[in-house]
């Protein structure tokens, strides 16, 4: 019998006292063992208190054990990585462990808790992949259905007539894909590659992450430019017709804006003749400016270079435009035979994908010209 259950059946006989001693009319007697009762109420709420932190920190205890048991895991598997790119002898454990590259060059695949450490890299510079639409795929190439936003059909009342509905039937078209590798070599030391530590590891993913993030911005802003031409605008009003007239109003309603330093440099001084300026503060996040409502995602001029001395701006549904085809997995391979002369072991780290535009009416594509002298209304 536990703590608690014995002491709730000797509440119980104490509770039946007190009516006894009531129905004799002993109150004083009654008075007394009332104190018992209440002083036996509070053992049982501290009791099942304590019961309970007893109860928590076992589970405690159970999480935490499952916790160093799976981190034991992914070091080990982490570090049967490492010994797999320096070159030490595998242990038939280890060597299960390891997954080889399919790449004809050789290597290895990044093991999820390595390449958690790149993307979590990755997210401390800007990137464009964040606006766009994410397709992860196994395969290396395909295609990939879309439905264009003008082409959206109204839903089929199945119930009714059916007469018509191939001319309800949505228009879809294919986005065809193929996956490329885009990878960085860098240059280390036969000494530092040996490193225990496996900090060679992370100097290699902080190299390749500033590279990744300036590859794939390059290739979405490619994507973006593609078959289109520029409206130029140079008012406030051309500016508010860009969300009021150029694009579907279902688009504007939730479109992004994304411009270079030069163009929200731009947007930042212009001014009504009332002299309010056209960007607001974001109140959600003080960090940001809004144009028209609508948040101002801003690259610097290198990545987002101007257009014959004009600053570009995109307005739309980015993540409808833009389809990004992401293999999902990191590739490292070692060549000692390349750096051989200068006693040095070029490590090559890879990511492959590819991006697609998949909706060009989606969103427009506009230059900023100079401003006129007079300000807009």
């Amino acid at each position: 019998m536990d703590k608690v259950q014995e002491l709730r059946q000797l509440l119980a006989s104490t509770k039946e006292e007190v009516r006894g001693f009531l129905g004799e009319d002993k109150v004083t007697d009654a008075e007394t063992k009332m104190e018992e009762v209440r002083s036996l109420e509070k053992k049982i709420e501290l009791q099942v208190e304590l019961d309970k932190e007893e109860e928590r920190q076992i589970v405690d205890k159970i999480n935490n054990e499952k916790r160093d048991n799976k981190g034991a895991d992914k070091v080990e598997e982490r570090q049967a990585f490492i010994n797999a790119i320096r070159g030490v002898k595998l242990s038939d454990e280890e060597r299960a462990l390891v997954v080889t590259s399919p790449d004809e060059d050789g290597g290895y695949l990044v093991p999820k808790t390595v390449s958690t450490t790149i993307e979590e890299l990755k997210r401390s510079y800007k990137s464009a992949k964040e606006l766009v639409d994410v397709v992860p795929t196994s395969t290396k190439s395909g295609s990939f259905p879309v439905e264009k936003g003008g082409n959206v059909t109204e839903l089929v009342n199945f119930d009714e007539d059916n007469d018509g509905l191939a001319e309800q039937a949505p228009k879809f078209t294919n986005v065809e894909y193929s996956v490329a590798a885009y990878g960085a070599i860098t240059p280390m030391s036969n000494a530092f590659l040996q490193d225990e530590a496996g900090n060679f590891m992370n100097y290699l993913n902080r190299n390749f992450a500033k590279k990744a993030i300036k590859t794939e911005n390059a290739k979405i802003f490619a994507a973006l430019k593609q078959g289109k031409t520029a409206k130029s605008v140079s008012t406030i009003k051309d500016i508010k017709a860009l969300f009021n007239k150029e694009l579907d109003a279902a688009i504007a309603e939730n479109a992004t804006v994304v411009t270079n330093q030069t163009g929200f440099q731009y947007l930042d001084a212009m001014e009504d003749k009332n002299g309010r300026g056209l960007l607001q503060d974001n109140p959600a996040n003080p960090t940001q400016k809004l144009l028209q409502g609508r948040v101002v995602h801003v690259f610097n001029d290198a990545e987002l270079p101007n257009v014959s001395g004009k600053a570009p701006i995109y307005v739309g549904s980015i993540v409808e435009a833009i389809k990004f085809f992401d293999r999902g997995v990191y590739e490292v391979a070692i060549s000692k035979e390349a750096g051989f002369t200068k006693h040095q072991t070029l490590a090559k780290v890879v990511e492959r994908f590819d991006v697609k535009q998949s909706d060009v009416d989606a969103y427009v594509y506009a230059t900023l010209a100079e401003p006129k002298e007079t300000p807009e209304a």
